[in-house]
Parts: C-alpha cells; structure tokens; sequence
C-alpha cells in the first residue's frame, strides 16, 4: 500500500511541479499588467493636460509602494511642480501607498 501511494506521488509530482510554474507566471503577468495599466494612466494624464512634456516610469516591488519615477526640468520649478500636481491627481483615487520620485530630465544635444 505505502508503495502504491509512493507510486502515486512520484507520478503526480510532474503535474505539481507545472501547475506550480504556471500559477507563478500568472501572478507574474499580472503584476507586470497592473503596472503597465498604471504607468498609461499617468502618462496620459500628464500627456493630457500638458502634452507629451514627460515620460513617468512605473515600478512595484513586492513589500514596498509603488513608485512613480518622473524626469523633469529642475530649471522650471514651475514646470516641475505642475507635473508632480497631476501625477499626484492621477493617484489620487488609489487605495495603494506610491512615491512620486523627480530625476533631471535628459536633454537630447540640440535641443534646448
């Protein structure tokens, strides 16, 4: 009897092992859709009130908030602060704790 549910055990474990993978690599696409989901949305806010001036990268870690990062010009203290408002609005409605982080914003050569 011991053999036989050792048997059963050994043959099922494959199946285990797979339905295990396949229910991580859910969550996993999950995530990575909430945080696409998030990162449009306010993109699109801020592209929405002030045009394509920014683009805001979204990032979850497992334990932690989310964090919003936003390249800006720190030059334009006004400019930067108009971003971080709607950024801000944009979260507003969200029951989840995020950081908005401000980084300098690249300026490509030639452009000014």
């Amino acid at each position: 009897m011991l053999e036989l549910l050792a048997a059963i055990a050994i043959a099922l474990l494959p199946f285990l092992v797979v339905a295990g993978l396949l229910v991580v690599a859910e969550r996993v696409q999950r995530r990575r859709e909430r945080v696409t989901a998030r990162q449009v949305s306010i993109t699109d806010a801020i592209h929405q009130e002030l045009g394509a001036v920014v683009a805001p990268t979204v990032e979850k870690s497992p334990w932690g908030p989310w964090r919003v990062v936003i390249p800006v010009r720190f030059e334009d203290p006004g400019f930067a602060s108009h971003v971080l408002a709607v950024a801000h609005r944009a979260l507003a409605g969200s029951s989840a704790s995020f950081q908005i982080v401000l980084v300098p914003q690249v300026v490509a050569r030639g452009q000014h």
